[in-house]
């Protein structure tokens, strides 16, 4: 099964060309003038690459998908800061930034990293203060939705975006039927409203382990897939 998700996203971030130096340098300037189309362009040529350094984390705990979602946090962060002027290959300057989200997930996932508590509340409150968009794309990848994965229950990679209204609002019902904490994992892991946070990222906001972060999506998104269904057949 996992192979087959990854194979369904190395076809779907396949088809992008590399970047020249020039290209990476006229990105770079886009990128640090708040040119959010250019972070994506980046971004999206060097899939590839964090593929390629997330298999070699491979048996350390964490499944593929994990390990390329991790790494392409720290490969987003990477083109936030890059500095085309310097003469430097983006994959050169983005290694350390893509090693260390997955060095870090991995770390918390054998429970080595720690986690600070939010005695607060703070982060849920955030969460609570924001309207919620079921169809709001997860991260960067505009075709990849909470809504998309609950139309598709085999959308782990999905290809598929859905605008039916009907599919919409029955999603925020079914929305309804999760507690505060799978509301604030679900909100964070699929970036509605906000910008999507990884499972170490959920993990440290909530004081929880990464795995606890993990069985209680998948808790959510299963009942969120029963109401769903209920709700379409009204």
């Amino acid at each position: 099964m996992e192979d087959s998700a990854l194979n369904r996203y190395l076809d779907e971030i396949g088809h992008g060309s590399l970047l020249s130096d020039e290209e990476e340098r006229l990105l770079s300037g886009q990128i640090h003038n708040g040119d959010k189309a250019a972070l994506g362009r980046l971004v999206e040529a060097n899939l590839k690459f964090v593929v390629a350094i997330a298999r070699k984390y491979k048996g350390n705990g964490l499944s593929m998908e994990d390990l390329v979602s991790e790494g392409n946090v720290g490969l987003m962060k990477a083109a936030s800061k890059f500095d085309g002027e310097k003469g430097v290959r983006f994959v050169k300057f983005a290694v350390t930034y893509v090693r260390r989200e997955i060095e870090k997930a991995i770390a918390n996932y054998a429970g080595i990293y720690p986690v600070p508590k939010d005695p607060t509340g703070e982060s849920l409150l955030r969460q609570q203060s924001r309207a919620l968009s079921v169809d709001a794309p997860m991260g960067w990848r505009s075709n990849m939705s909470l809504l998309s994965v609950l139309v598709n229950p085999d959308a782990t990679m999905a290809d598929v975006r859905v605008h039916s209204e009907s599919d919409e609002e029955a999603v925020e019902k079914a929305l309804l039927s999760l507690d505060e904490r799978e509301k604030l994992v679900v909100n964070a892991y699929f970036g509605i409203s906000q910008e999507r946070e990884t499972m170490a990222e959920i993990a440290e906001d909530m004081g929880l382990k990464r795995e606890r972060v993990r069985q209680i999506r998948d808790k959510a998104v299963r009942k969120l897939r029963r109401a769903y269904k209920r709700y379409r057949m009204k």
